[in-house]
């Protein structure tokens, strides 16, 4: 791994929040993503773990624009993508790319999977004409283990962990630099979501891609991942290497997350200490200015209530944690 390939710094987007079916107003405001600041180097694998609403998705698609970011900076190649041009991001697009969730939504219907795989690389006039495209088509498809035939039948036709091997093959026929994984096995069984991790994985170390990895799942989040980021109702609560965060926790909430995590030796798992989370995730509609997970916090004192921790490093560990009583748990 060497130099950054992504940066972003304080991104937020805010969604207006409004009432009334016809003179609609607005009457609060949803901080989806609020003040995420993280690098990514090239050739790198960064977790992006949390709940569901939590800002794993609006965040991938702010940094790619799909979505318009409220305030911030994302740098990409060296060049801040807020203030590009439509036609230079246009250019951008070619080097990021996404692999969203659903595979059984994310492919067009009415065109054939040699189509579906081709379009990125002639939009970017890496081929030309029918011959080149469908000859990239094929490459493509048996990169990821399809055969190259496949081409010229329709979505539909196929399974869904093929539906996901044809999105990272479309995804792929660009060439980029970085991929945004969007919960990508998901959707599948877990026999297809080991298939799927170790495609991925050849394709890094063959093609030295980059990825920004978003799941649930957080085994899969190790099997993967260098860095693992944390995030809860929009903010980063704690950061750091793949290892030493899954080794010792240090955000209360983290070490919820990992108290969860099924083991599969029985004797650990009857010794395992669970860490339940009372209540559920509380709206990001006008968020206090304190720590937003102090009702849920299992070490929240009062003055938790009263201040919002920065994201700083830990004493005595090599991450980052948002929590002004940072500490190691032992979950075994």
């Amino acid at each position: 791994m060497s130099a950054s390939l992504l940066e972003v710094e304080n991104l937020k987007k805010i969604f207006p929040v409004t009432k009334g079916a016809i003179l609609r107003r607005t009457v609060g405001r949803a901080h989806a993503v609020d003040d995420v600041s993280f690098t990514l180097r090239r050739g790198e694998t960064l977790g992006l773990v949390g709940e569901s609403g939590c800002g794993k998705s609006t965040l991938a698609r702010c940094i790619l624009r799909l979505i318009e970011p409220s305030s911030g900076t994302v740098v990409f190649r060296g060049e801040d993508l807020l203030g590009c041009t439509r036609g230079r991001l246009r250019m951008l697009r070619r080097y990021m790319q996404i692999v969203f969730q659903d595979p059984y939504g994310s492919l067009n219907p009415r065109m054939t999977v040699g189509e579906l795989v081709a379009e990125p690389a002639l939009f970017h006039g890496l081929v030309k004409g029918r011959r080149d495209a469908g000859q990239k088509a094929g490459e493509m498809l048996e990169r990821v283990g399809l055969a190259p035939s496949y081409a010229r039948r329709y979505p539909h036709e196929f399974s869904g962990g093929q539906r996901q091997r044809i999105g990272i093959a479309r995804a792929l026929a660009s060439e980029p630099d970085l991929l945004i994984l969007d919960e990508p096995i998901s959707a599948l069984d877990v026999s297809i979501q080991a298939q799927i991790l170790n495609l991925l994985e050849d394709l890094q170390s063959q093609l030295g891609l980059t990825y920004l990895f978003i799941a649930h799942d957080l085994s899969l989040v190790r099997h993967l991942s260098h860095r693992v980021m944390v995030m809860y109702l929009g903010r980063v609560v704690e950061t750091g290497d793949r290892d030493e965060l899954f080794e010792n926790p240090m955000h209360p909430y983290t070490q919820a997350l990992l108290s969860a995590v099924p083991v599969v030796d029985p004797h650990k798992e009857r010794r395992r200490n669970r860490i339940p989370l009372p209540g559920a995730v509380p709206s990001c509609v006008d968020p206090p200015d304190s720590c937003r997970f102090a009702p849920r916090c299992f070490k929240a004192q009062k003055v938790c209530s009263e201040q919002d921790p920065p994201l700083d490093p830990v004493a005595g560990s090599g991450h980052r944690a948002a929590c002004l009583f940072a500490e190691p748990a032992r979950l075994l």
